[in-house]
């Protein structure tokens, strides 16, 4: 008997969020092969072909070749049974080093996978990509993604609480700059209006040591995010700006207001359990202010 599946839909974009500005010179043939790999993240589990193109809108044809493909090298498992590919542990190992470098005794996607258990909020890994944040990892909290935020999509550090906890790991000159090229017109914020607001701002998650947003969210929404500070790892200038990582813990904003100490303790604990270079310890007594 043929197990049915749910019909799978990837989480939309918001008004906040952004398409990756890739450039005219974009080669379509390697976008795809990335943006099958997110698919399959965000899927969490073995997809069809059919599946694939309904989820991504790819040509029937090129995606059944592009997975033939990886799979003879070596980069997807195939499953004659149910006719669904997966991928396999080479492409899992693929940048591990990379992750040894910047935090060599830490487990940061154990690490998220346990704040989102013990929570039961998606966790969302940040990364600075200059102005921005981009959205590199997500665990999910539950099989729906509607309110969910799309793996890959960047947000200007000013406009995302998550932004802020990266910023706070800036010199103020930098933060600065940053605040100045965010609020240029043409990406004028619809919250934050100036420089001096930004700097407020950060200064108030450096104190903390967290921000929990709800103004800079969509409706309904709120997050609580912490930086991981640079590479902790065995060279301090390896990859400086990809280096500035942190995490957010997001859902909807009654869940996470009724869940706020109890979040603090899970961040606390699992710093402490799954993430050895990352100094953090949220004072459970601090008081909890919105940016």
């Amino acid at each position: 008997m043929v197990r049915t599946r749910d019909t799978f839909r990837l989480p939309q974009l918001s008004v906040r969020d952004r398409e990756r500005d890739l450039g005219s010179g974009v080669v379509k043939s390697a976008r795809r092969v990335f943006e099958l790999f997110e698919l399959f993240e965000q899927m969490n589990r073995p997809a069809t072909v059919s599946e694939i193109v309904q989820a991504t809108g790819f040509p029937q044809s090129s995606t059944s070749m592009l997975l033939q493909t990886l799979h003879r090298m070596g980069y997807l498992c195939w499953n004659p049974d149910d006719r669904t590919y997966v991928p396999s542990l080479r492409l899992n190992m693929l940048g591990g080093w990379v992750h040894d470098i910047a935090l060599p005794r830490s487990n940061l996607r154990l690490a998220m996978q346990e704040l989102s258990r013990r929570t039961g909020v998606s966790v969302v890994l940040g990364q600075r990509m200059g102005r921005f944040v981009q959205y590199a990892h997500v665990v999910f909290a539950s099989s729906s993604r509607d309110d969910d935020v799309p793996i890959g999509v960047v947000r200007p550090l000013v406009e995302t609480g998550l932004g802020y906890s990266l910023m706070a790991a800036l010199p103020d000159e930098e933060v600065r700059r940053v605040a100045t090229a965010c609020l240029l017109p043409q990406m004028q914020a619809s919250v934050v209006r100036s420089v001096e607001q930004v700097t407020e701002m950060v200064e108030q998650v450096r104190r903390t040591g967290f921000a929990y947003s709800t103004r800079l969210q969509n409706a309904g929404r709120a997050s609580f995010s912490f930086g991981l500070g640079r590479s902790g790892g065995r060279d301090s200038d390896f990859g400086r700006e990809s280096s500035l990582l942190g995490l957010a813990l997001a859902g909807k904003r009654h869940v996470l207001e009724a869940r706020l100490p109890e979040i603090i303790t899970a961040v606390n604990d699992v710093v402490r359990e799954c993430l050895p270079d990352v100094q953090i310890e949220i004072d459970p007594t601090t008081p909890i202010h919105t940016i």
